[in-house]
C-alpha cells in the first residue's frame, strides 16, 4: 500500500477518542501521563484543523513512552502528512524493536519495506533527545503537586469542534436577533427590497450546517451572495474559514477582515488562522499574531496559541 494512502486511512480509522480516554485514565494515577493527556488534546485540535506539521511535532514526546501501538501509527501518519515518506521512515526507524515488530505496525513495515539491519541504538537516542527538546515538562518529578492547573484543557477531536461550533451558533443567533430588531424599527426596508436581492442573500444557517459537516465546497457555493443585514461579520468569517479549508485564503484576507471588523466576535478565530498561515509561510510575524491571540483570555484559541509559542 502507498504510504500516503496508508496515512490517510490511519487518520480516518484510528480510535482517537478511545486513545484520548486511555491517556486520561493513565493520568489519574501518573502525573507524567496527565501532562501527556493535555498535550495530546492539543494534537487532536491541531489535527482537526489540518495543521499536520504542528501536530506531528507535538506528538514526538509521547512516542518515546510506553503507549499502545495506535499512538505510533498516528505519529507515522502525521509525519507523512507533514513532511513526507522519508521523514516518516526516519521516525519509524527511531522506534524501539518492540514497536517496530508489533503486529499492529505490519502495514507500515510493508510500506517502508523495513529491513532490521538499519535498526540500532543511535536512533533510539535520537528520539529521546527529540522528546527532551519538544517536551521539557516530561522531567517533572512524580512528587509535583497534582493540583497544578494544566496550561491547556484536554479535549477530544469531536469535543473541540462541537464546542467551537456551539459558540459560533450562539454568535449567529445573536446577530439574527439584532437583525430582526433592525427590521422591526424600519419595516419598510424589506418591503422595498427587490425579490432578486432576497434570493441572493447568503443562507447563513445552511452554510453553518455544511461547515459543521466539513462540506466546504458546498458551503463555498452558497457564499457567493451578499450577507443579510446584520450578518456581515458572520458571513465574512465563514468565507474566510471555508477559503482556509480550501486553501484559497491569503494572509491579506485575514488582515482585511480584522481591519473591517476590529470588534468582531470571530476575531480570535481569524487571528489564529492568520498566525498559522504566517507560520507556514515562514513569516516571523506569526509570533506577534499568535501572541495577540494568547492574550485574548477567555477565547477558545488563547491557550492553544500560547502552547504553540512555548513550543518554539
Amino acid at each position: 500500500m502507498d504510504v500516503r494512502t496508508l496515512a490517510d486511512r490511519e487518520l480516518t480509522e484510528l480510535p482517537l477518542i478511545d486513545m484520548t480516554e486511555w491517556l486520561v485514565r493513565k493520568g489519574e494515577h501518573d502525573p507524567t501521563f496527565r501532562l501527556v493527556a493535555n498535550e495530546f488534546g492539543v494534537v487532536m485540535t491541531l489535527l482537526d484543523h489540518g495543521y499536520y506539521s504542528e501536530a506531528s511535532e507535538r506528538i514526538v514526546p509521547l512516542l518515546g513512552m510506553k503507549v499502545p501501538a495506535a499512538f505510533h501509527r498516528l505519529g507515522l501518519a502525521l509525519e507523512v502528512k507533514a513532511n513526507g515518506k522519508k521523514a516518516a521512515k526516519r521516525r519509524f526507524r527511531s522506534f524501539s524493536s518492540a514497536v517496530v515488530n508489533h503486529a499492529d505496525l505490519s502495514d507500515w513495515r510493508s510500506a517502508f519495506k523495513w529491513d532490521m539491519k538499519w535498526f540500532g541504538l543511535p536512533a533510539v537516542v535520537a528520539l529521546a533527545l527529540a522528546a527532551l527538546v519538544f517536551w521539557p515538562e516530561a522531567s517533572t518529578p512524580p512528587a509535583a503537586p497534582v493540583t497544578e492547573t494544566p496550561e491547556v484543557v484536554t479535549v477530544t477531536e469531536e469535543e473541540a469542534l462541537a464546542k467551537r461550533l456551539e459558540e459560533l451558533e450562539q454568535e449567529v443567533a445573536r446577530l439574527e436577533q439584532e437583525n430582526e430588531a433592525l427590521q422591526a424599527e424600519d419595516p419598510a426596508t424589506e418591503e422595498t427590497a427587490p425579490a432578486e436581492a432576497a434570493q441572493a442573500e447568503v443562507p447563513l444557517a445552511e452554510v453553518e450546517s455544511l461547515v459543521s459537516d466539513k462540506r466546504y465546497e458546498e458551503a463555498d457555493a452558497l457564499l457567493v451572495g451578499k450577507a443579510k443585514a446584520g450578518q456581515e461579520q458572520a458571513v465574512g468569517f465563514y468565507r474566510l474559514l471555508v477559503d482556509n479549508k480550501l486553501e484559497k485564503a491569503d494572509i491579506s484576507d485575514y488582515a482585511a477582515y480584522i481591519e473591517a471588523y476590529p470588534e468582531s466576535g470571530y476575531k480570535a478565530d481569524v487571528l489564529w488562522m492568520k498566525g498559522i498561515a504566517e507560520k507556514k509561510q515562514g513569516d516571523a510575524a506569526y509570533r506577534t499574531t499568535l501572541a495577540e491571540v494568547a492574550a485574548m483570555e477567555g477565547t477558545y484559541w488563547a491557550p492553544i496559541a500560547e502552547s504553540v509559542l512555548k513550543q518554539d
